[in-house]
């Protein structure tokens, strides 16, 4: 086995958790910045696979996902600030 080969499960493992992360990101878009973390997570797992020389779908899917999710969490985030800080303009009160 050479050196540089990465050990085959592992690495499938993290490509997944990749890919996974990364969809997490943007199904939890909607939940206050949830979607911060697995996007996160899913940008350093597919930082890992590529350092150790895995460059497989899952892996690209990962990433690609995670930054959608990232830019998603960020434009939600920024229109709840702004809905916020609007309502709280306009006198808005949450006790009906």
């Amino acid at each position: 086995m050479a050196e540089n080969t990465p050990v085959q499960g592992q690495s499938k493992g993290k490509s997944i958790a990749c890919m996974a992360c990364g969809i997490a990101s943007i199904v939890l878009c909607e939940v206050y910045g949830m979607g911060l973390i697995p996007a996160i997570v899913s940008l350093i797992l597919g930082g890992q696979c590529a350092k150790e020389g895995v460059q497989n779908t899952f892996t690209k899917v990962g990433k690609i996902t995670a930054i959608i999710g990232l830019i998603l969490n960020i434009v939600v985030g920024a229109i709840m600030i702004i809905a916020v800080a609007a309502g709280v303009a306009a006198g808005v009160s949450g006790s009906y």
